[in-house]
């Protein structure tokens, strides 16, 4: 029922249950939630249609363009069932209508969307329409070309407003393309053409740049936070708000930013998604919030005010490689993806309806929800971002602290060990006993575990004859290392230089 590779994006299409899914087989597949796939009936099946060879490589990302209609025989009536039903009976009669129900067809099935292999410059645009003469276990629907979206360089990112026809790609030069949809009124059913309305560019094309500076200018990720703003997220790390209608001048290039965010994130950004909205307590004005995630294994969630210049607010941190910051063996945490989660209000109990945001984390799998602004004045909200780089950094200064008054403290000199003797050298579990004994460690084995972290982030020491033995509870002999002398006189010499 699956796809044969991996998967590399899920789309919701509308709230009727459907979804796609794009894999690295090249495939799209279309989806039913509602149903489970080990029904009996197969008419009632979850997987509705496949669509093979979208692309010529591996498809990296689609998105919804329009959700279009989804009419089951078994919905309940609604005017999409009444529209597909009349154009159904129009076409073919009653009885083309009672054999679909009989059958239990799919009476109509379309939508439009876009997709991307990241390994190309265009972005092809499809139109799925329902399938007549459906055959079990066939398709019940097929999809159309429809355009094909033109960049100078590689797309390595899209994102578009359903519903709105309007369609943005990011390249890897760090421009953005706004593509919006043209109908002719005159013929009705005439086919939807997307036009380059303006572009996004916060650099000129005349500027000299590195590779690597090169590089970190393509962008990663795109989402709409409204009908006017969006969000870019660069492989350098960089955010920035873009106001989609620029000055309304067709053809126009857009140099100045709405919003620019820089140093919030030290890698890559994978994903952005769009929060709920919220109201400044003081001033009644309106506040878009939106969170971004990255291969550094942060999600950071940002308040934007939408009328006053005030500069946008971190109210959220989320290191998803927190706990395993220390461990020696601990492989790189990267956020993969965010979801948002519409939570239904409730009129019993006054609670207003929500947007929860959920990130997912690889390699460990890890998925969290992340916390949701509450509505405040911008006063008196504080920067989280500032606050979590402070606690590391207190942190790293009480690793340093920790660290001078064990070699201060701990007895070094020569030793003998197997008719060999050491010089200025130290026990292991004489430094063991030190960290327990001020209280720096509750237990010997927690000691065990402060010593590998000194050993290994600040190189304070290493094993006389073993470089790569671990820091243990035991009799063996240690030394400290001359790197961290050499850094320490190097930083006492810098704030030396500072107070001058």
């Amino acid at each position: 029922v699956g796809h044969t590779t991996g998967i590399t994006c899920i789309t919701k299409v509308d709230n009727k249950g459907r979804f796609l899914s794009a894999s690295k087989d090249r495939s799209v597949k279309l989806w039913d939630s509602r149903y489970n796939c080990d029904d009996e009936d197969q008419s009632q099946r979850v997987l509705l249609s496949t669509f093979e060879r979208m692309d010529r490589r591996a498809l990296a990302c689609v998105v919804m363009v329009h959700c279009g209609s989804y009419v089951r025989p078994t919905d309940d009536v609604d005017w999409a069932m009444l529209a597909a039903v009349s154009k159904r009976a129009m076409k073919e009669g009653p009885s083309g209508v009672s054999r679909a129900a009989k059958d239990k067809h799919i009476i109509d099935c379309s939508c439009e969307f876009a997709a991307i292999s990241g390994k190309h410059r265009d972005v092809r645009v499809w139109s799925m329409k329902n399938v007549d003469n459906q055959s079990q276990g066939g398709n019940v629907a097929e999809v159309i070309l429809v355009q094909e979206l033109d960049h100078e360089t590689t797309v390595d990112s899209v994102a578009s407003l359903p519903g709105k026809g309007m369609i943005l790609t990011g390249d890897r030069m760090g421009h953005l393309r706004l593509w919006r949809c043209r109908t002719n009124v005159f013929l009705p059913g005439s086919p939807r053409v997307y036009s380059c309305e303006r572009s996004f560019s916060w650099r000129l094309k005349s500027d000299l740049c590195s590779v690597n500076e090169c590089m970190s200018f393509a962008v990663t990720s795109l989402a709409f936070i409204s009908d006017d703003l969006v969000v870019s997220g660069t492989r350098g790390g960089v955010l920035r708000v873009w106001n989609v209608e620029g000055t309304k001048t067709d053809g126009e290039t857009v140099h100045k930013e709405v919003v620019n965010i820089l140093g919030a994130h030290s890698s890559d950004i994978t994903s952005i998604q769009k929060g709920c909205d919220m109201e400044d307590v003081k001033s009644g004005e309106t506040r878009l919030t939106f969170s971004s995630a990255s291969n550094d294994g942060k999600v950071l969630s940002f308040v934007v005010p939408v009328e006053s210049q005030i500069r946008p607010v971190c109210f959220n941190v989320v290191n998803h490689g927190i706990t395993d910051r220390y461990r020696i063996d601990a492989e790189g945490t990267s956020v993969t993806a965010l979801a948002c989660l519409d939570m239904p209000g409730d009129t019993k109990s006054k609670c207003l309806p929500s947007r929860l945001v959920v990130s997912a984390s690889a390699p460990g799998g890890n998925i969290n929800i992340l916390k949701s602004p509450v509505s405040s004045s911008s006063e008196q909200q504080q920067d989280a971002l500032v606050l979590y780089r402070n606690q590391i950094e207190e942190e790293s200064l009480t690793l340093h602290v920790v660290a001078q008054n064990l070699v201060s403290s701990v007895e070094s000199r020569h030793r003998k060990y197997l008719m060999k003797t050491y010089k200025d050298c130290f026990v292991c579990s004489e430094a063991v006993t030190y960290l327990v004994e001020k209280g720096y460690a509750l237990t010997r084995q927690d000691a065990v575990d402060l010593g590998r972290v000194l050993a290994t982030h600040l190189l304070l020491f290493e094993h006389v004859s073993k470089k790569d033995k671990l820091f243990e509870d035991s009799k063996e002999l240690y030394r400290f290392s001359d790197e961290y002398a050499n850094s320490m006189t190097s930083k006492l010499r810098r704030n030396r230089i500072s107070t001058r």
